[in-house]
Formats: C-alpha cells, structure tokens, sequence
C-alpha cells in the first residue's frame, strides 16, 4: 500500500486536512490494512510512523528507502520451531507499506519497542537558493 505523505511534509497544514489527506491516500488503495500503523507529529519537525508487528523481531523486517519511497516489509524466514499450535491467533503473514516521503524528509532512526516498529523521520530544512538571472540585451 502506497501512502503519499509528501504534503504532509512539504506545506503547513491544520489536522483537517492532514485527515483529508490520509483518508484520501487510503481510498486510492485497496490493499489490505495489515499490519496497522500511526503516524505520530511529535514536534513541528519529527514524526513517527509506528507499526503493530506483534510477533515480529528486526530479524524477520526490513526497511528501505528508494526514490523517497521508505518501505517496509516483512521478510519470510522459515520457522525451525516445530511446534503444535492448538489455537494460532498472531498474525504472522507477509506484509508491505510503502510511505512517500517529501524530499526534505530523512529517516533518523528504527527500533522495536513493546511490539511496536517506530521509524523516525526528521524534516529537514530546506536552504532558499537565490539564482541571479542575467539579462540580456536582444536587438
């Protein structure tokens, strides 16, 4: 599922259209919502996007950035556990989400915690470049 923040990121916005945003990126897509996930303003320049991977160790995720697409996936490893389930409710299947990241925003850090994948994302500051333009005499 490709979720398109890049406005999120780009432009100030009020929580209204930070939800119209969201609603309308997941509207587009009519993939499944697993595993869920937040996405956290935790200052005017730091998010977090945390996912619920009960089950999951940084073993069995991996976390790349391409073309400012930041994916997340589940990589399939063969359990060596032979073990009889007599009821198996945790959700252990593959997975993908893909988020599109502004160009000014970078990925800070990546870790588990209480069955949570938080990946930080840090807004950069975007430097103005002031370009002379030089004028031209035409006859």
């Amino acid at each position: 599922m490709a979720l398109d923040l890049t406005s999120l990121f780009l432009s100030t916005i009020n929580i209204n259209e930070v939800h119209k945003i969201v609603q309308t990126s997941l509207a587009k897509n009519n993939n499944s919502n697993y595993p869920p996930y937040n996405i956290i303003k935790l200052s005017e320049t730091i998010f977090r996007i945390s996912i619920a991977l009960a089950g999951f160790t940084k073993n069995n995720v991996e976390i790349l950035l391409e073309s400012n697409v930041l994916i997340i996936r589940s990589i399939n490893k063969k359990s060596v556990e032979n073990l009889e389930y007599l009821y198996k409710g945790i959700a252990n299947r593959a997975f993908e989400k893909k988020f599109q990241l502004a160009e000014n925003v970078k990925v800070t850090s990546a870790y588990f915690k209480c069955g949570l994948l938080n990946v930080d994302l840090e807004k950069m500051n975007q430097k103005k470049k002031l370009i002379k333009i030089d004028i031209l005499e035409k006859n």
